[in-house]
């Protein structure tokens, strides 16, 4: 989806957060959080709706996002170029805003059908020393690595 070269992409805009905002289910089972630093909401620790750049993205499915692309407005996720995410939607909110409160309606129903996603163990301290440890070592060797030019030499 091609979202305006004149609008900063860059940040969420607070229109942006707006129609999000007015559009996320008030449902007890969903999860506000960020991706990506901006806002996303959760079920199941499976996002299904969100903000990214200047636009809102929904978790649809594949067979549902195939379908909402051709419309105005909307296109298959693409965070980074060349590797979409065909479960999501993306919806320039200036275009296609109306459409967004059946979107997370629909994206809320998709995800909570998704199998939940497993907690990651958090590690203990003695493994995050051990990390910390590891990489100063890493960063001495690094610097030890480095030639010495021939002025530090005569000095």
């Amino acid at each position: 989806m091609n979202v305006d070269p004149a609008a900063d992409s860059s940040v969420v805009t607070a229109a942006v957060t707006a129609a999000y905002e007015a559009a996320l289910p008030a449902d007890p089972r969903v999860e506000r959080k960020k991706m990506f630093g901006m806002p996303c909401a959760f079920v199941n620790r499976q996002m299904f709706f969100g903000t990214f750049e200047a636009t809102v993205v929904a978790r649809v499915g594949p067979d549902r996002v195939r379908a909402l692309a051709a419309q105005p407005g909307m296109g298959v996720f693409m965070p980074q170029a060349a590797r979409p995410w065909h479960d999501y939607v993306q919806v320039d909110v200036r275009v296609a805003g109306a459409a967004l409160p059946a979107l997370a309606l629909e994206a809320l129903a998709w995800a909570s059908k998704l199998p939940a996603k497993a907690l990651r163990p958090k590690p203990t301290k003695a493994e995050k020393a051990a990390k910390v440890k590891a990489s100063k070592q890493k960063a001495a060797a690094a610097r030890a690595s480095v030639p010495v030019s021939a002025q530090e030499v005569e000095d």
